[in-house]
């Protein structure tokens, strides 16, 4: 079987692509980058590395002609958190992009289309401490963060695109992704970092949602025999408190656990006056304002239907923690300590 990524530098689109790799597929992987392509996968007969920009999708269209599969990875997400408007890139690459590449796909001859939504971003929460599912409606608070909106209409483009094409589109709904690979950083790769680095200022209350990325593209993967086209599949691995989160990166690193605790009520607060001093500093703040309303929030989900259908299954997070903390050991991201 023949498949195309996109996004395949990033921290689920590299995992992706080694998987499909290990599992007999023949891969096409998008890259705006070549250079850096080559460093995060290896060669192998079976892989072609295309360079492309998601904002030119025609430029690349015609490597589509002869696969089976898209996997649509690719998203403007990490530049996002940084400072400044980026409303433009956001809505011309995860929404305008996404219709055009899958107008593309159809064009192409392409059976199914496995596309990476947001958990977080589209799906709302149930007050009284039950867990979101697929059919959970999202919220006011999901448009407040300009990522999450996007992803919010591009699920929307998605299902009026379905409605007059024939093309099978199956939806991911990964909660927040980790895991070895995660060379940009993402925004959850950096706290990790940081927190590596000694550079965890304090323990917020509050947690979050998370998934091994590597997990995730294993349920993609089901998803192109199991999943049901135009149906919603939430990727989730379990509700971590960023206490819990930084004891098991410290542990790892074998380094004292951050004493200093501030309670949820005060998070806020805390949150709005430090990325105020780092943003007059040039620098980027310990956890983003955006992130910390996705801790506060409490947001958990029920992966029953993705267990049953795609048969989705989670490593332990510590093993998460550990393998992604060696992967940036190993690539020079962190010293020993």
């Amino acid at each position: 079987m023949k498949a195309f990524v996109t996004g395949s530098t990033g921290l689920l689109g590299s995992n992706l692509t080694k998987l499909l790799l290990s599992q007999g597929f023949e891969v096409i992987a998008l890259t705006r980058e070549l250079t850096k392509a080559s460093k995060l996968l290896d060669e192998h007969p079976s892989l072609k590395l295309v360079q492309g920009d998601m904002q030119e999708v025609d430029a690349f269209a015609h490597y589509l002609k002869g696969c089976d599969v898209l996997f649509h990875t690719a998203s403007y997400f990490r530049e996002s958190f940084d400072y400044g408007d980026h409303w433009n890139q956001l809505k011309a690459i995860n929404v305008d992009a996404t219709i055009k590449l899958m107008e593309a796909a159809e064009k192409a001859g392409v059976s199914k289309v496995i596309y990476v939504s947001s958990a977080s971003g589209c799906i709302g929460i149930i007050r009284g401490g039950a867990p979101s599912n697929e059919s959970t409606p999202f919220q006011a608070f999901n448009y407040k963060n300009p990522y999450f909106k996007s992803k919010l209409m591009a699920e929307e483009a998605i299902s009026n695109f379905i409605k007059s094409h024939d093309l099978p589109v199956v939806l991911i709904l990964p909660a927040g992704m980790v895991g070895p690979g995660d060379a940009a950083p993402t925004e959850m790769g950096r706290f990790i970092l940081d927190v590596m680095k000694g550079n965890a200022p304090l323990i917020p209350g509050g947690g979050l949602p998370l998934v091994d990325a590597r997990d995730v593209a294993m349920s993609m993967i089901a998803a192109v025999y199991s999943g049901q086209p135009n149906e919603r599949y939430i990727i989730a691995g379990g509700y971590y408190s960023a206490k819990e989160i930084i004891h098991d990166i410290s542990e790892v690193m074998g380094q004292p656990v951050p004493k200093n605790k501030i309670h949820w009520l005060f998070v806020s607060l805390w949150s709005f006056i430090h990325n105020l001093m780092c943003r007059a500093q040039g620098k980027k703040p310990f956890i983003h304002s955006d992130m910390v309303r996705v801790m506060l929030s409490k947001q958990w989900f029920d992966v029953s239907k993705s267990a049953q259908i795609l048969k989705s299954t989670y490593r332990p997070f510590k093993e998460t923690v550990k393998d992604t903390v060696e992967w940036y050991r190993s690539n020079g991201y962190v010293r020993d300590v």
